[in-house]
């Protein structure tokens, strides 16, 4: 039997196709998705060949073997064409880090139509047909599916890499687009003067092995451990930022909520938690600190939820049973905030924010510094809110008295240290802007 096809040069780069899926399976310990992706086209490089070399002995064969064998070897053969570039897709997605998306999922749409075409053929004929003799025969869309297709996914993946050219380095680049070039021009001379000529996984095997000497080194396989690791702390840090701004949103909804409640504290828990940000910074606080007694501030009445809506707004004088129910707001609000450890000690404001610094303030009569800190600042932010504010029981009062009232209750009421950073405030608002808006 005479070969109808020169496959000499695909046969020779079968053993050294093997030898690179042993090696890889060898090294590649790690399975990072682009170690996985990279040995997945590797494989189907070695699998595509053995296939194209047994598809042109079979096809040769001619009648010797059945049509349906025929078309069986073709079919597989012309699939594994397409399924290798996108292969090569898949790795060059991989190793670029990129998610999916529907964009990127569009590559996958050359591939469909490719089978649909090869796998529909034996009723169709519009790919490849045999005749009675077994003569390989090309139809209308021979071109499109044998060549057009594998051509075209390789392409796609040749425009995604450069595209993200960014994440080569410019020796690397320079390697792939040589041998891209040259892998096109090789295909287009296959298909337009070399028709018999096995030369298509040839070429693809010595682009894995330039691939695997240009990507794939050793200095590569850490470069990719050290963006494996940054990748994964990028997407660490994305997540606690989505779930900052969402507990942000959850806290200012509370607050919101208590606000609502209450008539007369429209606005109290925000204002009462920048008031409290800005004493924590003029005491040298850092940062996150700031941040945290801000969150414990829009907080800090929360319990009020658990407080009947007429006890709070309740124009006269409250009974006993009435102020005890406005005083349980602490210990209720320490109870909906202390199995939250998001903020470490969320609840502090909630339920020490009515203490006094000479130990006569609810629930727990602490003084001094048994108080926690954070208590401290809190409670001269809201009484500070509550001289500047208009309540059931008295109108907004004029900032010279709110600083007498802050002055006068040192070391009784407050912490001096935390009234005098509140005075300073004072101080600095000369225009009085710091004080609830009555319109």
């Amino acid at each position: 039997m005479n070969l109808d096809y020169n496959i000499f040069l695909e046969v020779a780069v079968i053993p050294l196709d093997i030898m690179i899926c042993v090696f890889l399976h060898l090294r590649y310990t790690k399975r990072s998705m682009v170690n996985v992706a990279f040995k997945r086209f590797a494989l189907c490089v070695t699998i595509a060949d053995i296939i194209d070399v047994i598809t042109a002995v079979v096809t040769s064969a001619k009648a010797l073997v059945p049509n349906p064998v025929h078309y069986l070897f073709n079919t597989v053969d012309s699939m594994l064409a397409a399924a290798t570039g996108m292969a090569f897709f898949l790795y060059i997605h991989a190793y670029v880090k990129s998610d999916f998306s529907k964009r990127t999922s569009l590559f996958f749409l050359p591939l469909i139509i490719d089978y649909i075409l090869l796998l529909t053929n034996p009723f169709t004929h519009l790919v490849f047909e045999y005749d009675i003799a077994g003569n390989y025969i090309h139809r209308e869309l021979f071109a499109v599916c044998a060549y057009g297709f594998p051509i075209f996914i390789f392409l796609m993946a040749c425009v995604y890499m450069l595209s993200h050219w960014k994440d080569y380095k410019r020796s690397q680049i320079f390697t792939m687009v040589a041998a891209m070039v040259i892998a096109g021009v090789l295909f287009l001379l296959q298909m337009l003067f070399f028709d018999n000529m096995l030369i298509t996984f040839f070429v693809t095997s010595l682009g894995i092995f330039i691939i695997y000497l240009s990507l794939e080194s050793p200095d590569y396989e850490k470069l990719l451990d050290t963006m494996e690791q940054l990748h994964e702390s990028q997407a660490r840090e994305a997540a606690s930022e989505a779930k900052a701004r969402l507990s942000q949103e959850v806290m200012l909804a509370l607050s919101q909520a208590v606000d609502a409640k209450d008539h007369y504290t429209n606005g109290h828990s925000m204002r009462v938690a920048e008031y409290s940000r800005e004493i924590a910074k003029r005491l040298g606080k850092p940062e996150q600190e700031c941040e945290d007694i801000f969150c414990m501030g829009l907080l800090h009445d929360v319990g009020k939820i658990g407080v009947h809506e007429d006890i709070l707004n309740k124009r006269g004088k409250l009974t006993d049973e009435e102020f005890a129910a406005i005083k349980s707001h602490t210990m209720v609000g320490y109870e909906i905030l202390r199995t939250i450890t998001e903020i470490p000690g969320l609840s502090t404001g909630a339920r020490w924010h009515h203490e006094r610094y000479d130990g006569k303030g609810y629930p727990d009569r602490l003084m001094g510094i048994e108080i926690p800190e954070e208590a401290r600042i809190i409670c001269v932010a809201d009484c500070y809110d509550a001289m500047t504010s208009k309540r059931s029981y008295s109108s907004p009062r004029p900032q010279n008295e709110v600083r007498d009232e802050i002055e006068r209750c040192k070391g009784t009421h407050f912490d001096p240290e935390i009234a005098d950073a509140m005075i300073a405030v004072i101080d600095d608002d000369r225009e009085y802007l710091l004080r609830e808006v009555v319109t």
